[in-house]
């Protein structure tokens, strides 16, 4: 069904668009076809929330493996952000659809849209499962003279604001990006990306997660995927945003606590056997974190496939001991 609905700055008709029709698109600069415009939105389940500056939902269709995603900007006081909670599925009446340094908003702001409304479906849906990607597919900036940095091309836009994880990946350098708290993340064959962790739950804004130093290797690292441009000259880049301490899953770690200590074996005991594990939820049975669902990898076994064959057995077993102690 469309709905059609008036705005205020003259006579317009507003067609119910999903996030995918939204974010979709191959223009020049991967600026969504209804920039400036005002539209009812399908909507999705709520990913994440922050209350920090320009308080922001985000969205996410599960029906969409790309282009599924998208963030909403609380521009009321919290009058959004305080009343949804994750795992609600948010709609939107009358939402002003904006482009600002490359991330595509919906701007729930009234003085784009007055008649601006907002409607939770339904709720405790499932969250979406994170996507499983390589590292190559959201390339680090190539530097230029100047200290400018660039990505080479805007591929990386069909995961824009989803939920990404990927696998085997050691920090290689810091303080990079705009405000200085980019890290790189680069995999054994040398593809890099970069990460940042303002959004997480568990450090300050401008600042890294304790897990977060040169050469600390990772096993998985998720988090939400945007695209940062300024303004002028200078930086156009792509960032993993992690949102939680298990979004940096040290391999071993089962709890998630920064070490590898006795504590972490029952973990590796639920997640060791690889297709004969009892399929419980927190379970390894393969390929029960390499596809489609999966939630974040804190609650599967990707902490403790350490040879990343998609199965926890006595070859990871032998990894587990190699890093048993440690730091």
């Amino acid at each position: 069904m469309v709905v059609v609905a008036i705005w205020c700055a003259g006579v317009g008709y507003a067609d119910e668009l999903s996030i995918y029709q939204i974010q979709s698109t191959t223009s020049v600069g991967d600026v969504s076809f209804y920039n400036g415009e005002i539209h009812d939105v399908i909507g999705g389940v709520v990913t994440h929330i922050w209350q920090g500056v320009n308080a922001r939902v985000y969205l996410q269709d599960p029906s969409h493996p790309t282009w599924g995603a998208i963030v909403v900007k609380d521009g009321e006081g919290g009058e959004l952000t305080g009343i949804v909670s994750v795992g609600d599925w948010v709609s939107f009446d009358n939402i002003y659809i904006d482009e600002f340094r490359g991330t595509t908003f919906l701007q729930y702001l009234r003085s784009d849209a007055p008649d601006v409304a907002f409607n939770i479906v339904s709720r405790d849906n499932p969250l979406p499962p994170a996507i499983l990607i390589p590292v190559a597919a959201i390339p680090a900036p190539l530097q230029y003279p100047g200290d400018e940095w660039y990505v080479d091309n805007h591929d990386a836009e069909l995961y824009e604001s989803m939920h990404l994880v990927i696998r085997d990946v050691t920090v290689t350098a810091m303080h990079l990006g705009k405000a200085v708290d980019n890290y790189n993340l680069q995999t054994p064959n040398g593809d890099d990306c970069w990460a940042t962790d303002y959004m997480n739950d568990a450090v300050q804004p401008t600042e890294y997660h304790e897990f977060v130093g040169m050469d600390q290797h990772f096993c998985a690292v998720s988090g939400v995927f945007e695209q940062y441009t300024k303004t002028s000259a200078g930086w156009d880049y792509y960032q993993l945003i992690t949102l939680e301490t298990a979004d940096l899953a040290i391999c071993g770690d089962g709890d998630s606590d920064g070490d590898v200590k006795l504590d972490d074996v029952p973990r590796f005991h639920e997640c060791f056997g690889g297709p004969s594990c009892d399929g419980v939820s927190g379970g390894c049975d393969p390929p029960a974190w390499t596809t489609s669902p999966m939630p974040m990898p804190i609650l599967d076994c990707l902490m403790m496939d350490m040879d990343y064959d998609g199965d926890v057995d006595l070859r990871d077993f032998a990894g587990f001991q190699r890093v048993f102690g440690t730091p």
